[in-house]
């Protein structure tokens, strides 16, 4: 016997819970319904990520949904975020992460150790959003009016400057010193490292964390850089470390290590 099929549009009959799941559902349902409707456009789609490349632009929407705060109606929300394509193998190299360099597209979407496109503009849904397929539509317009937004935010000055010029530039340093390393601006990109950690009360160190993510950075500025025998992991905290390969893994419980890594990692 075929089950019905779950709920997608909440009603006052269900709990809060219930109408909440409705949202989540509807949002995946979403999601499905963009995938014939973004074949051969250009832009493609990993789980909730829809990203396109554009010559040495990348443009990637990110599509969340729920419902509102009493779980009477469904919403969808579509941030789009853009980024010069040479960046992500900048801050890869710098890390020692070559094995990235082969990845594909939606590497820089969805994966762990991106740097996270500088967010541009959103569009937040919520009218009529009863039909994945209708919903889909309207996902799919808001990606494409969002990308011209993108487009005309770049489009007459270095993309370092569009960094700084954001409200929140501190929380896109990575992106930023990147940024200036793709324009040919490396000395600039040190100095910016430095002051980020360091904010004018101490001196750079000979050693430590700092010194070697300064020499990682000029290594790709002056074409030296190499793979690393490591990698970066997160812990249960979501904490990036440094895993060695050993058999015995950095423990999170090492407190000073993991305070460390907290004030220097962006």
């Amino acid at each position: 016997m075929t089950k019905a099929p779950l709920p997608l549009v909440p009603t006052k009959e269900m709990t809060l819970y219930q109408r909440q799941r409705c949202g989540q559902r509807f949002w995946k349902e979403t999601l499905k319904a963009t995938n014939p409707l973004l074949k051969g456009t250009g832009w493609k789609r990993n789980s909730a990520w829809v990203f396109r490349v554009e010559g040495d632009w990348y443009l990637t929407a990110f599509v969340t949904g729920g419902t509102t705060s009493d779980g009477m109606a469904n919403v969808l929300k579509v941030a789009m975020g853009i980024k010069p394509m040479a960046v992500d193998p900048i801050h890869w190299r710098a890390q020692g992460l070559h094995g990235n360099l082969a990845k594909p597209p939606s590497f820089r979407s969805n994966a762990a150790h991106k740097v996270p496109a500088l967010p541009i503009a959103q569009r937040d849904l919520s009218v009529g959003l009863s039909d994945p397929q209708v919903a889909a539509g309207l996902v799919v317009a808001a990606i494409n009016v969002l990308a011209d937004e993108a487009r005309a935010a770049v489009a007459d000055q270095p993309f370092s400057q569009v960094v700084m010029a954001h409200p929140r530039a501190d929380c896109w340093s990575a992106l930023y010193w990147a940024a200036l390393i793709a324009e040919g601006r490396g000395a600039q990109a040190i100095e910016a490292i430095k002051a980020h950690y360091l904010k004018g009360e101490h001196e750079m160190p000979k050693e430590g964390r700092l010194f070697d993510m300064v020499a990682d950075y000029q290594a790709v500025i002056d074409g030296t850089d190499s793979p690393a025998k490591r990698a970066l992991i997160a812990n249960l905290d979501g904490i990036q470390i440094v895993d060695t390969g050993s058999a015995t893994p950095l423990a999170p419980q090492n407190d000073r290590l993991i305070d460390k890594i907290k004030k220097l990692w962006p």
